[in-house]
């Protein structure tokens, strides 16, 4: 291997890892921002996430766990690093078949984890009256 063949790969790295590093912290921001704004008695901040070969997915539920519903739901889905957290109004509603109601496979099972997240969470804790 010569030389430039090296520094063209230790370079492809380096923009790999950059562009890595600045998903994740788009990914902290919106956490964050959801966080803030949502932040109220009975109500769960949970995420997950999808890995898949090509594509994988990362949600955002905020879970009211009086009404046992979804009040408000992002996905971030693709394949690259720039994908982008989209509002998904049509994850919203009733925790009961969330996942039926999921646009796509990948999201599907981000929710589907997600919604063990929100099980170990509440697990024990009485419903509120």
């Amino acid at each position: 291997m010569t030389w430039q063949a090296a520094t063209i790969l230790v370079a492809g790295f380096a923009v790999a890892g950059f562009f890595s590093y600045r998903q994740h912290a788009r990914y902290a921001r919106v956490v964050n921002q959801v966080a803030t704004e949502e932040n109220r008695s009975g109500v769960l901040l949970v995420s997950g996430r999808a890995k898949g070969a090509l594509r994988g997915a990362v949600v955002l539920l905020v879970v009211d766990r009086r009404r046992d519903a979804v009040t408000r739901a992002l996905a971030m889905e693709g394949a690259s690093v720039f994908a982008r957290f989209r509002e998904r109004p049509e994850l919203t509603g009733p925790l009961d078949g969330l996942a039926g109601r999921a646009p796509s496979r990948a999201i599907a099972k981000a929710v589907a984890d997600a919604l063990t997240m929100v099980s170990r969470l509440t697990a024990g804790q009485r419903a509120a009256v």
